[in-house]
């Protein structure tokens, strides 16, 4: 009986484990499999060693790591750093744990990788660098990005249509590329910052809900472009209703379309319905003056009757 009075309860222990288990995965270092993808990272874009990463230290503590989670790196943000060459797609793959990533204001060029790894990426900042080629498709397969900012590169080709596959998508920056063709009809209610000026695109600006509250300034500096947003009114025989769609086509023009037909009815009807009533009105109008005139005609008949009979009897009476 003593002995299971001095026995102290199992939920203590279940307590003080996941007190310990919280403990090391605060203080535990980034597992190898990380740290060696930054190594590999460091030696394709770092000639000028400006990232201090001696190995076989906690890199944790490494110069541009600024958050790791259970021994993983979240938030990787290398900027303004002088680095140069090419990034290595396969080791930034490899952080799969990654939320930030930031290359900003460097002289990165090459193509963009495939980031498809990275499927926990909510911002991804590549901006001031000389990056080329195409819009990276594999960027809009990362369903939780919120954040994407490509501006100041070489970037070319036009801007992808399954960025509307990304429903969380806050802000979009394409500034100062080459970008051509359209503008996608982006229509993400989550969607407040938005620049696609400096480019090379052309035709209407699609007047989503989510585009229409954006000004000039986000669209300036494509002489190609049209649209209400920059006051250019487009031309219908060079972009008609077909070549920029405001909304996605589908169900949702369905009822449009309904009411318009209902309205062009009932403006029919009431409009047939007024012909109608003013062509009677005229019929009336002359029928009641043609039945005057009768009347008239019947009354001075009658006078001269009159008259002249009374003439006869007076010319009687003198005799």
């Amino acid at each position: 009986l003593i002995s299971k009075m001095m026995k102290p309860p199992a939920s203590r222990y279940c307590f003080l484990y996941l007190f310990l288990f919280s403990v090391i995965s605060l203080l535990c270092p980034v597992t190898s499999s990380d740290a060696q993808a930054l190594l590999t990272l460091k030696s394709s874009i770092d000639p000028l060693n400006s990232l201090p990463w001696p190995q076989g230290t906690d890199a944790c503590k490494w110069r541009g790591i600024k958050e790791c989670m259970n021994g993983r790196v979240t938030k990787l943000v290398l900027e303004y750093l002088n680095l140069r060459g090419t990034l290595d797609g396969k080791s930034l793959n490899q952080l799969d744990q990654l939320r930030v990533l930031s290359f900003k204001g460097n002289s990165i060029s090459g193509q963009i990788p495939n980031f498809s790894g990275l499927v926990n990426l909510k911002s991804l900042f590549l901006n001031n660098n000389n990056f080329s080629g195409d819009f990276p498709d594999s960027i809009t397969s990362l369903h939780r990005l919120k954040v994407i900012v490509l501006a100041e590169n070489q970037l070319s080709g036009p801007i992808p249509m399954s960025l509307l596959k990304l429903s969380r998508l806050y802000v979009l920056y394409l500034q100062d590329n080459r970008f051509t063709g359209t503008i996608p009809p982006l229509n993400q209610t989550s969607l407040r910052f938005f620049n696609v000026s400096n480019n090379k695109l052309s035709g209407q600006i699609p007047v989503t809900p989510a585009l229409i509250r954006f000004n000039t300034s986000s669209f300036s500096g494509n002489i190609e472009l049209c649209g209400e947003q920059i006051q250019n009114p487009c031309k219908d025989s060079e972009f008609g209703p077909s070549a920029s769609p405001a909304y996605p086509t589908g169900a949702s023009s369905k009822p449009s379309s309904k009411r318009s037909k209902l309205i062009k009815i009932i403006a029919g009807s009431v409009g047939g319905f007024l012909v109608l009533f003013l062509i009677s009105l005229l019929v009336f109008c002359l029928v009641c003056k043609n039945r005057g005139r009768k009347e008239g005609s019947v009354g001075e008949g009658r006078t001269k009757a009159k008259g002249v009979v009374g003439g006869d009897n007076g010319g009687g009476g003198n005799a």
